[in-house]
């Protein structure tokens, strides 16, 4: 049993120290190992090759099978830690570029790079201690290679983004611009030969994608694209001058385009749309001067038309206009003009389609500033107004037959007042020349006023009327009606007049009589005439013109009359009214004579 025991704890001592055999050989290699890294590192401190020796006193510390030199080795360690954290912090960037490279993140290289930057900076300095070392490391890295190859991968990417935007018809994100301007130029040739391959590209994108949107219609949209275009260039200090180059050669084109084509509503809408770019894009573009040189042309075209009576044609071009500014105001006034001009147009468009036959208007009388009667093809009769606020009232009345064929509608300037005008229209009269309706308009409704067939109808001056052969009362004569009220009344007839001799007026009293006299001196109301041989006095509501009259009147009375005798000193007159008439009186200056009076109804001069 004893003899067993012995033989396994035997057997146990030699598989351990079998399995030990590995371990020390291990070991004894480390041990060679970190004594000759030792040995090499210090061989190249001595040849000042620090960046190597930097590494293999890295790789002794790093080796744990023995305990030598431990001090000495971190001492050297601290003496080369610059070159250590320069090797960590190229490490570090190289390891960030990378991760960029394989992830496509710009940002992150870009982010790296900078990194990059900023450790270069620190240690190429003018006479820099560690310049020399920054290169080696640099180099041994293979940072400007792994730089220049991962800005290259990025480079082909970016540059198939414009394509791809021109070909989706998407151009959101165009982000490509900044990134591509963002690169180190050196890593792709000079800074101008980097800088001129960018604006080709950018030009062609920029101006494919202007003249696609243009050729769309979208001309809002091409000048925001233009303008934002612009801002996004000037935020990253980047000159583009193609941008509003292109815009300009657009919008010329277009514009010309427009005006040739007479499209004044298309041209005053780009030329808006145009402006709005311009002001601060290009304020001294000659397109926008041509835009604006156009715009006043059609402005004072407008105002022209109106002017001429082309109030159509005026509306027209202020509506066309209306795309570049309000014009609203100019509309409503042209209008205006037009409603002065043809007042018909106050009227709601006729039902018939024939249109309005008969019409009569004016402006500015009857409390209104536009007024206008007229009848329809049904011969119903309308009255418009306008007033000064600009509110239309449109009255209306159908006391007119239908079948009845007017011939003519007038306003009376006689029977209307200054506030009711009054409609007076002739139609055709089966039982005489022509029938006679009037219409009083109201305030609120037209009302017949009166209605007859004659053969002729005179407005005398104070309101009367004289109506030739009506039909009923007064037949055969002329027919005297007067006012009263809302109606005219007949009161008689006419009397017809003799024609005489103004000498013979006395013959005639209370007859009515023509005669032709002259008139010595123009008067109103009273005035001294003469015959052949004698003197008449003429009265009535008359002004009365020097020089020959024809007067239709009665004889109602003698007045006396004083006459200056002649410079020959004579008190006798060429004309008297008769012989046994004159008074004498006592002195040769003069005498009173006895004149007939006449009580005129007419004058004719």
């Amino acid at each position: 049993m004893t003899y067993k025991k012995w033989l396994t704890l035997h057997h146990l001592l030699i598989v351990l120290c079998v399995l030990m055999i590995p371990l020390l050989i291990y070991k004894g290699i480390g041990i060679s190992q970190k004594l000759s890294t030792i040995d090499q590192a210090d061989a190249l401190y001595e040849e000042q090759n620090l960046i190597d020796a930097e590494t293999l006193y890295q790789k002794a510390r790093s080796n744990k099978t023995i305990r030598y030199k431990e001090e000495f080795i971190a001492s050297r360690l601290e003496e080369l830690a610059p070159i250590t954290a320069m090797k960590e912090s190229l490490s570090g960037i190289l390891g960030q570029a990378s991760a960029a490279a394989r992830g496509d993140d710009f940002e992150r290289l870009m982010d790296a790079y900078a990194g990059l930057q900023q450790v270069r900076s620190s240690y190429m300095t003018p006479e820099g201690p560690y310049s020399e070392y920054y290169k080696q490391v640099s180099e041994q890295y293979g940072i400007s290679q792994s730089f220049m190859d991962y800005f290259k991968q990025f480079r082909t990417a970016l540059l198939e983004e414009p394509e791809r935007n021109l070909d989706n018809g998407h151009y959101d994100d165009e982000s490509f611009k900044w990134k591509l301007l963002r690169m180190p130029a050196h890593f792709f040739g000079t800074e101008q030969e980097w800088l001129d391959q960018l604006n080709a590209v950018f030009q062609r994108y920029d101006e494919t994608k202007l003249e696609r949107i243009t050729a769309s219609g979208y001309i809002e949209a091409m000048l925001q694209n233009a303008s934002s275009m612009v801002k996004q260039y000037e935020t990253h200090e980047h000159d583009a001058p193609w941008v509003i180059a292109k815009t300009n050669e657009l919008m010329d084109s277009l514009l010309k385009q427009d005006w040739d084509n007479k499209d004044y509503a298309a041209f005053a809408l780009h030329s808006r749309q145009f402006e709005s770019f311009a002001s601060s894009a290009n304020p001294r573009s000659k397109v926008l001067a041509y835009a604006k040189d156009g715009i006043a042309k059609l402005l004072h075209s407008a105002k022209k038309s109106t002017a001429s009576g082309n109030y159509q044609e005026a509306i027209d071009l202020y509506r066309a206009l209306g795309n570049y500014q309000d014009t609203k105001a100019e509309i409503r006034a042209t209008e205006l003009a037009w409603v002065a001009a043809e007042p018909v147009r106050l009227l709601p468009a006729s039902g018939d389609g024939e249109g309005y036959k008969h019409v009569a208007g004016g402006t500015k009388k009857f409390g209104s500033n536009v007024y206008v009667a007229a009848t329809d093809a049904g011969n119903q009769l309308f009255f418009g107004r306008m007033n000064s606020e600009e509110s239309v009232q449109i009255l209306s009345n159908r006391d007119v037959s239908v079948h009845a064929q007017i011939h003519s509608l007038r306003i009376d300037p006689v029977l209307s007042t200054s506030s009711i005008p009054v409609v007076v229209i002739e139609a055709d009269s089966a039982a005489r020349e022509a029938s006679y309706m009037a219409f009083e308009v109201l305030e609120d409704r037209i009302q017949l006023l009166f209605s007859f067939e004659a053969d002729d109808l005179i407005v005398q001056n104070d309101g009367t009327l004289h109506v030739l052969n009506p039909h009923g009362e007064g037949e055969g004569e002329t027919a005297i009606y007067v006012r009263y009220g809302d109606h005219f009344e007949f009161t008689g007839v006419k009397q017809r007049y003799v024609d005489i001799s103004a000498d013979d007026v006395a013959l005639y009293p209370g007859a009515l009589v023509r005669f032709t006299s002259t008139v010595t001196s123009p008067g109103t109301g009273e005035v001294l005439a003469f015959g052949q041989n004698s003197y008449v006095m003429l009265q009535g509501d008359f002004t009365f013109y020097e020089g020959e009259a024809t007067v239709t009147g009665r004889f109602t009375h003698y007045t006396e009359h004083y006459m200056e005798s002649q410079e020959n000193g004579t008190t006798e007159e060429q004309y008297t009214s008769s012989p046994d008439d004159s008074i004498i009186v006592g002195q040769p200056a003069g005498r009173f004579i006895r004149i007939p009076v006449v009580k005129v109804e007419s004058v004719s001069q």
